[in-house]
C-alpha cells in the first residue's frame, strides 16, 4: 500500500487561468490585510492622540481656571491692601485733624463770658452800643447819663484782669429831650493770654 502512496501524483486541475486569478486574489488579500492592518494602526494612533489631546485640553482647562482664580484673589488682595492703605491714612488725617482742634480748643477764648463780663462792670446809667475787636485792642462805645459812670466803669474794666491798659480815646456831650447823655469811646489792650 505504501507503494501505491508514493505512485500518487499530484495532479493540478485547475486551468492556468485560474492559477494566476488565485495568486493575484491572494495577493490582493495580503495587500488588503495590510491595507486594514495600516487603517486600523492610523486608527489607533489618531485615537491615542485625540485621548492625550483631550487630557491636555482638560488640563489646560483647569490651568486656566486656577490662573483665573490666582489673578481674582490677586485683585482682592490688592483692593484690601489699597482699602486698608487708605484707612490707614484716614485714620491718620482724622488723628490730626483731631490735634489741630484740640490745638485750636485750648487756643480758644470764651467771648460770650468776656463780653458779659464788660456788659457786668458797666455801673447803673452806663450801656454799651458798639464793640469791635481788631488785633488784640477792644474799641468799646458806650453811653453815660455822667461822666463820672464812665471813670467808675473804666476801673471795674481793669478789675477784671482782662485788660493791660484802658485809654479813653474820646467823649462828647448831648442833650435829648433836655436829659445829659456822654457817649464815649474806649481803647482796651487785651493781656496775651486773653486774645
Amino acid at each position: 500500500m505504501k507503494k501505491k502512496n508514493e505512485d500518487k501524483k499530484r495532479i493540478n486541475l485547475l486551468p492556468a487561468i485560474d492559477k494566476k486569478r488565485l495568486i493575484k486574489n491572494k495577493k490582493r488579500a495580503v495587500i488588503f490585510s495590510i491595507i486594514i492592518a495600516y487603517g486600523f494602526f492610523i486608527f489607533l494612533l489618531d485615537f491615542t492622540s485625540y485621548l492625550k489631546n483631550n487630557s491636555k485640553r482638560a488640563y489646560i482647562f483647569e490651568l486656566n481656571q486656577k490662573l483665573m482664580l490666582m489673578k481674582t484673589k490677586n485683585i482682592l488682595d490688592k483692593s484690601l491692601e489699597s482699602a486698608i492703605a487708605n484707612r490707614k491714612k484716614l485714620k491718620n488725617t482724622i488723628k490730626k485733624r483731631i490735634l489741630v482742634i484740640k490745638n485750636l480748643e485750648k487756643l480758644k477764648v470764651a467771648w460770650n463770658k468776656k463780653i458779659a463780663d464788660m456788659v457786668q462792670s458797666s455801673p447803673k446809667g452806663i450801656w454799651m452800643s458798639g464793640l469791635l475787636l481788631q488785633k488784640g485792642v477792644i474799641i468799646i462805645n458806650g453811653n453815660s447819663i455822667s461822666l463820672n459812670g464812665i471813670s467808675i466803669y473804666m476801673d471795674r474794666l481793669k478789675e477784671t484782669g482782662m485788660f493791660k491798659k484802658i485809654i479813653l480815646t474820646n467823649v462828647g456831650r448831648e442833650i435829648i429831650s433836655g436829659n445829659t447823655f456822654y457817649q464815649f469811646k474806649l481803647k482796651a489792650i487785651l493781656k496775651s493770654g486773653s486774645q
